[in-house]
């Protein structure tokens, strides 16, 4: 039966509260508990729909520089499936419980903020100031942060598509204006909390109930889209050289759009609020220039297959 808006209006004002109390602080030098603390945790909301494959040979996101980051860990516990299990042994153990959570997708999404945080302050040799997005498998991508302020991407976000996390995260958290990939950050993580979500109610594993496990990946896909096109305006030169950036952001849209189809689908994962959204994206009016965009930057064929427009 598909969810209607009232019970998860309660469930996202509650976590929204708790989240806008959390106050973050930007990271410092060689302060791992300056991660970008995460006031949220994956409270989104359900959507997606059909599968489409990309087309034959390269495509864009596969052209990602990857680097290995193994584990540092070997915690198990067979209630978590293999993604929980993968992310909790990429933080290391120093940290202790700090990112944890008795809810699984939110402990997914936490941890890897803490475990970007790690790879960027204390793993990454090099001057340039970058972001780090560990996507499971061992695997994390270092991003160059682009010339813009955060809050120039707001401009870029259509009106209709201004979700539950847009004040929290595109107008509000001021204090990383000066760190514009902090969305990216909130991106890549909630994409991890889905890779939990849907790993365990796939696996027979889920026994919490409903949740908005896949809206919070579709919800950032726009804000993650509006970010690229802040860069190309803002920092044209950083858009057309940066490879890095364009093909992480085509590789974690096709995981997170791919996420998204298999939760909406998922009874304890549906909701018509993200299904509404996600039509929103491929139709109204206001994100012609966003579809646009997608469009000029990756063909077609790509769009259309991967993101649905």
């Amino acid at each position: 039966m598909r969810r209607t808006p009232g019970r998860p209006v309660l469930v996202l004002a509650l976590a929204l509260a708790t989240a806008a109390c959390t106050g973050d602080a930007p990271p410092t030098g060689g302060d791992p508990d300056a991660a970008f603390g995460d006031p949220d945790a994956a409270t989104g909301e359900p959507d997606g729909g059909g599968t489409t494959d990309a087309p034959a040979g390269p495509q864009p996101g596969d052209g990602v520089v990857w680097t290995t980051w193994n584990d540092v860990q070997s915690r198990s516990n067979p209630a978590w499936g293999a993604d929980l299990t993968d992310i909790a042994n990429h933080l290391p153990s120093s940290y202790g419980n700090q990112y944890w959570d008795a809810d699984p997708i939110t402990a997914g999404h936490e941890t890897s903020h803490g475990i970007h945080a790690h790879l960027r302050v204390y793993v990454h040799q090099g001057s340039e100031r970058v972001n780090a997005f560990y996507v499971l498998g061992d695997k994390a991508a270092y991003v160059v942060e682009p010339g813009i302020r955060k809050s120039a991407i707001a401009a870029h976000v259509p009106a209709s598509l201004r979700g539950s996390r847009y004040a929290l995260y595109i107008t509000g958290q001021v204090a990383w204006d000066d760190t514009p990939l902090y969305i990216w950050d909130e991106w890549n993580a909630y994409v991890n909390g889905a890779e939990v979500g849907v790993d365990m109610a796939t696996s027979g594993l889920w026994t919490r109930g409903w949740r908005d496990a896949v809206m919070g990946p579709i919800e950032f896909n726009v804000y993650a889209l509006a970010t690229a096109m802040a860069v190309k305006a803002g920092d044209p030169a950083y858009f057309a050289s940066n490879t890095q950036f364009k093909e992480f952001l085509a590789w974690n849209l096709r995981r997170s759009m791919e996420l998204f189809r298999a939760g909406r689908v998922l009874p304890d994962f549906e909701w018509d609020t993200q299904d509404t959204y996600y039509d929103k994206l491929k139709t109204s009016a206001d994100a012609d220039a966003m579809r646009r965009f997608a469009r000029e930057t990756y063909g077609e064929a790509w769009t259309l297959a991967v993101l649905g427009f």
